[in-house]
């Protein structure tokens, strides 16, 4: 690794770094700020950052397409100043329809740059983007985990002055973060990022990237398959950074300090152990067994939470700090296995579109989460998180039986073809 790549991978993770600080300022206080501060139903939040989600998702497909040919880095800060903006909005949104509004703009932001963003680890790493994407993820996690140990106080207090305090400082590390962006070496455009050499271990022997530069992402059957089952997977996420403030605040006898413990240490472990659990997902296969394994975990942190809700302080606390505990490890695995997943089913001269369809993955989850969630384990009770528990379960046992499928490609329609004589 030349000194070149060094620095530019140091640029990276820093503006991960900052861009990681203020999401846990906010992100700990998120839901909270909802309810007290713009005085929303825990209902009434979900379903607008369904609806918020939803637009974001829509809008964000065009956007990454209208920035293809853009270089990385200005499309990246362009992203970010987005996403401030959004942020500096948000305690100004005191209506339902303005509040979607605005939440779908930093959606949009916010998706739209977790696709550059893979794309610029892809050209700046090469073939070490899962080592390197490991270590961003500790590194946001490690970031995150500062942000909400941060909000602390906020938390505490509960005072609408102080989350929205929390929102500001999120929107200007936003701007920090675009202002470090110059510092990444790469001169590379959208459309040409993320290609670079897999070695043949990475793919199943039914894989061929020789057989692969035909066709489009939404037409492989088999990515489709993986990319719809990780989105399943992804409600886990929403667990922590949705659900878990409100549960412990409203549900549970633990005190409301316990919120930005619990995320900062879901954050540390992550910092901490996620690069040593990714080695353990070098192949499509293990991969594929790492994710299987992250739904059994699942099934017995998500038991352990609910059962918080019945228990005395202390005995709270030690349920809500297991739980949490375990679950990480099932995030880590979740997380390492579809991060190989997302690439090596991906052909190398489509790399840029199937990260970006991988993605939807994601981004449907958090279409759904918001309400679902809050319907189901909030409103439902036990009922809803053993619901939860056995969706997760069931998809994560899923996994090694898609990614043993052979690759499968829909052909183009015959439009397309006639198009391409012209």
């Amino acid at each position: 690794m030349t000194a070149s790549t060094r620095r530019s991978e140091f640029a990276l993770h820093s503006v991960t770094l900052v861009n990681a600080v203020g999401n846990g300022l906010f992100t700990v206080a998120g839901t909270l700020f909802f309810v007290q501060a713009l005085d929303m139903t825990p209902v009434r939040m979900g379903l607008g950052l369904t609806l918020a989600a939803a637009l974001g998702l829509a809008a964000s497909v065009p956007v990454t397409r209208a920035l293809d040919g853009r270089p990385l880095r200005a499309a990246y800060m362009t992203l970010l100043v987005v996403q401030a903006v959004a942020m500096a909005l948000l305690p100004l949104s005191r209506s339902f329809g303005v509040l979607v509004a605005v939440l779908a703009l930093g959606a949009v932001g916010q998706k739209s740059a977790r696709a550059v963003n893979n794309a610029l680890i892809g050209q700046v790493a090469g073939e070490r983007r899962a080592e390197v994407r490991a270590t961003s993820r500790s590194v946001n996690n490690l970031g995150t985990a500062g942000g909400a140990l941060l909000s602390t106080t906020a938390v505490v207090n509960g005072t609408d002055q102080a989350y929205e305090l929390l929102v500001y400082a999120d929107a200007v590390t936003f701007l920090l973060a675009a202002a470090l962006v110059p510092a990444v070496r790469a001169g590379g455009r959208l459309a040409t990022a993320g290609r670079g050499t897999r070695s043949p271990a990475s793919t199943p022997s039914s894989t061929s990237s020789s057989t692969s530069s035909s066709g489009s992402a939404l037409r492989d059957r088999r990515y489709l398959s993986v990319t719809l089952a990780d989105g399943v997977m992804c409600l886990e996420y929403f667990v922590i950074t949705l659900v878990l403030p409100l549960w412990v605040v409203e549900h549970t006898s633990a005190p409301r300090a316990v919120v930005p413990a619990l995320f900062a240490l879901n954050m540390l472990l992550v910092a901490v152990f996620q690069i040593r659990i990714s080695r353990r997902a070098r192949t499509v296969l293990s991969a594929a067994r790492s994710v299987r394994l992250s739904g059994g975990i699942f099934l017995i942190s998500l038991t352990l939470l609910v059962l918080a809700g019945s228990a005395p302080a202390v005995p709270a606390v030690v349920l809500l700090v297991t739980g949490i505990g375990l679950h990480t490890v099932g995030e880590m695995c979740h997380a390492a296995g579809a991060s190989e997943l997302s690439y090596g089913l991906a052909p190398e001269d489509r790399m840029t579109e199937y990260q970006g369809v991988f993605g939807l993955g994601m981004g449907v989850a958090e279409i759904i989460a918001p309400y679902a969630l809050v319907v189901a384990c909030l409103d439902g009770g036990r009922l809803g998180w053993a619901g939860l528990a056995l969706l997760l379960f069931g998809t994560g046992a899923t996994l090694p039986l898609l990614v043993a499928r052979p690759r499968v490609t829909e052909p183009a329609p015959l439009v397309d073809h006639a198009l391409q004589g012209r």
